[in-house]
C-alpha cells in the first residue's frame, strides 16, 4: 500500500471546510490544541496541514461533515453522486445520488408516473 492511500491530502476547499470545522472541537482554543499542549502552546495540526489531521478530529468532529469524512477517511468505499459530484456513502452497490439528489430524483419520478408531488404536499389529509 502506497503512503498517498494511507495519508489523505485535502485539496483546498477541503481544507477550508476542515478549519472551518476545527472551531468546533473541545480541544481547540484560540489557535492551539489542548490535547497536544504539555505547558507549551501547540498549533492546531489541521489549521496548519493539507494532510494531518489528529485522532480526536477524525472521531469526534470529521462525522460532522459527512461529505468530507467520506472524502477524506472513506476513500475507497465512498461514490460520488453522477449528479452534483459530492462524495457520498452509498446504502447500497447500486446507488448513484447522495441524499439530497436522491430526494430530487424521487419527486421527478413521481412526475413521470403521472403524479403531482406538489399537490400531494400542499394537500391536507
Amino acid at each position: 500500500m502506497e503512503i498517498k492511500e494511507k495519508i489523505p491530502i485535502m485539496t483546498y476547499s477541503q481544507y477550508r471546510r476542515a478549519r472551518k470545522l476545527v472551531h468546533q472541537c473541545c480541544n481547540y482554543e484560540s489557535g492551539n490544541c489542548l490535547a497536544l499542549d504539555d505547558g507549551e502552546e501547540c498549533v492546531c495540526v489541521q489549521s496548519i496541514s493539507y494532510s494531518l489531521l489528529c485522532r480526536w478530529f477524525r472521531a469526534a468532529v470529521l462525522p460532522l461533515d459527512e461529505p468530507l469524512a467520506a472524502a477524506l477517511l472513506y476513500r475507497k468505499e465512498h461514490k460520488r453522486c453522477t449528479v452534483c459530484g459530492q462524495s457520498f456513502f452509498p446504502g447500497s452497490n447500486r446507488a448513484k445520488y447522495c441524499k439530497a439528489c436522491a430526494a430530487i430524483f424521487v419527486s421527478a419520478g413521481q412526475w413521470d408516473r403521472g403524479i403531482n408531488p406538489l399537490y400531494l404536499s400542499q394537500t391536507d389529509f
